[in-house]
């Protein structure tokens, strides 16, 4: 679909002249989603750029879901970000992969979908100062998304949306044990996190279908690719915003032969992340103005916020030895893959037809602030490490563990006006003072979680990080050597009406210049506690509302109680007691498939 780079100097000269009503800088989830929705009035012309490369269908590095681990670090699909030394790390330095290609992140990530809590949403609207913001004016967009399959009964999820997601199945003896594990640890296993209550546990909602990745780009824009008014330019790299005065009138890009070019449009939206966004707005002479004229950048509009306020999840995984031959580990016989890969891509099913995570919840730790802070999540296999692991062809499994609340804050800030030198990225991970308490709460409960009775049949032992590492000071030496981002990057330009905001919640225009809006996880207000694909696809539905003129759509009211009579005294006469001899039974926990049969 994209259009390539030689034969299109006629068209493009054709373009510069003519322009676009709309460019979109950005061809991930919530690039993808603009082109769809605005390219549905047939009167709007619209340009998407994308810097990276096509979603090609038959490359399964990036369309065969188990193959999640492929794109990670390469060239062709991941910008490779590197973050500068994290001060709360021991000095590390982090990579941020990025995806760079058709679809953006949604090509190259785990594909868990979560909406977050609806405090997260709440807090936005207090934070952006526009209540249009809060949980309530959101759940319609994420239910207008949300295409579900699997989904338990009476839950307010979106069943007919261009987002395809498939619960689970989180079956065999492992997530049996898990669930079995979570109760038996005292929480709750629930229908669905992504409904009304968050905390506990269940399957895990995953963007595949038939077998493949269901990204953004299969989801949105390749439905839509032959509508006239949509062209679609890959090996796109924008480099700066033009501007005519304080108005954007469009961009200037490079494509895949090093030629500039550049292309006029009403409006431009730029859609390009956490990371891209801002560097592209401290290009263009829209940023912090001394930062700007300190390496020779007119200054468009001074605003401080741009770059400022970025945040990120950190996590670890917790690894466990299986003394059963019953984990995924045989799916790296490669011997296997041609049958792997069949059964997913012919039969959408089979190994490679998911994230191997599959179960996980969220929980409160005992400094949590209103909401869950803590993220587990399961896969029935052990994953390579840099620290000591499992071996990988050994059985094993391992929880992902993550932290989700902090006030951490990083910045994103362009160290050279070359747009390919790559900006200073700093989260500053652990320098919330609440950081420290959480991390050895959340490895504490995680560990209690998996050494229940419910494993105790397969428990070979912990490898990660080892019987060891038991004080809080020894835990905290191992998160600040092991962990990793969460790869959740947001807030770098955010939504308000403040001295550090950037865009304006009501239109999406960033503050003190014209035709320029954002529209991606850069404009979050703060992080939510979970994953971001699900609320960046949501903000861009609703954005989309915001720029055509549609009416918002319609707020879900909570149901209002029914005004019955209490019921009649009980005339049956209460059960025999028990005698106190008789022994007594042991608790009975269903396994991970029965405890949601009666909701499919």
């Amino acid at each position: 679909m994209c259009a390539p780079a030689e034969g299109e100097e006629d068209v493009r000269d054709e373009v510069s002249a003519t322009g676009y009503d709309v460019l979109i800088v950005g061809g991930g989830p919530a690039g993808c989603i603009l082109a769809n929705r605005l390219t549905a009035d047939p009167s709007v012309r619209v340009l998407l750029l994308e810097a990276g490369g096509p979603d090609h269908w038959w490359d399964l590095r990036i369309q065969l879901p188990l193959a999640m681990g492929f794109p990670v670090g390469n060239r062709n699909f991941d910008w490779r970000y590197e973050s500068e030394p994290e001060p709360g790390l021991g000095s590390r330095r982090l990579h941020h992969p990025r995806g760079k290609v058709l679809g953006g992140s949604s090509s190259i990530n785990g594909m868990i979908y979560q909406r977050g809590h609806r405090a997260d949403y709440d807090r936005w609207g207090e934070e952006a100062g526009a209540e249009a913001w809060d949980y309530a004016h959101c759940e319609p967009y994420f239910r207008r998304l949300e295409g579900n399959v699997g989904e338990p009964r009476g839950t307010g999820r979106g069943r007919s949306g261009p987002q395809a997601l498939n619960r689970g199945p989180a079956e065999g003896p492992i997530f049996d044990a898990f669930f079995e594990a979570v109760q038996q640890a005292g929480y709750q296993v629930v229908p669905d996190i992504n409904d009304d209550a968050q905390e506990g546990f269940s399957p895990l909602d995953q963007a595949v279908k038939g077998g493949k990745r269901a990204s953004a780009a299969a989801s949105y824009l390749h439905p839509v690719e032959n509508r006239p008014n949509l062209d679609v330019h890959c090996n796109a790299t924008v480099s700066k915003v033009l501007f005519e005065g304080t108005r954007a009138v469009g961009v200037r890009y490079r494509d895949k032969n090093g030629e500039t070019h550049d292309v006029r449009a009403s409006e431009t939206i730029l859609s390009a992340g956490a990371i891209a966004t801002p560097q592209i707005l401290q290009l263009s002479g829209v940023g912090d103005g001394d930062h700007l004229r300190g390496l020779g950048i007119p200054v468009v509009h001074h605003l401080p916020g741009v770059g400022e306020s970025l945040q990120d999840h950190l996590a670890v995984h917790i690894q466990h030895r299986c003394v059963q031959p019953v984990s995924m580990s045989e799916i790296r016989n490669k011997a296997k893959w041609p049958g792997v890969v069949l059964d997913a891509v012919l039969f959408g099913k089979g190994p490679g037809s998911r994230n191997p995570m599959q179960a996980g919840g969220f929980v409160s730790s005992d400094f949590a602030d209103g909401e869950p802070d803590l993220m587990f999540l399961l896969a029935p296999l052990a994953m390579h490490s840099a620290d000591e692991s499992v071996e990988v062809s050994a059985h094993g499994y391992q929880m992902h563990v993550g932290v989700m609340q902090s006030q951490a804050r990083g910045s994103v800030k362009i160290a050279s006006p070359i747009p390919a030198v790559h900006p200073k990225v700093v989260l500053n991970f652990l320098s919330d003072p609440k950081d420290r308490d959480r991390w050895i709460n959340g490895i504490q409960r995680a560990r209690h979680l998996l050494g229940q009775p419910a494993f105790r049949h397969l428990d070979g032992g912990e490898t990660l990080p080892g019987p060891h590492v038991r004080s809080d000071e020894e835990i905290m030496a191992w998160v600040r050597r092991t962990a990793r981002v969460g790869l959740h990057v947001a807030s770098s330009a955010p939504m308000g009406r403040g001295e550090m905001a950037v865009v304006d919640p009501d239109t999406m225009r960033v503050h003190g210049v014209d035709g320029l809006r954002v529209v991606d996880a850069s404009v979050m207000p703060s992080l939510t506690n979970a994953n971001t694909l699900a609320p960046t696809m949501m903000i861009a539905e609703k954005a989309a509302d915001i720029i055509i003129g549609n009416t918002p759509l319609p707020v879900k009211l909570p149901k209002r109680p029914r005004l019955v009579e209490p019921p009649e005294p009980s005339i049956v006469p209460p059960a025999p007691a028990v005698p106190s001899s008789a022994p007594a039974q042991p608790t009975a926990y269903p396994s991970g498939a029965s405890l949601f049969a009666d909701s499919w």
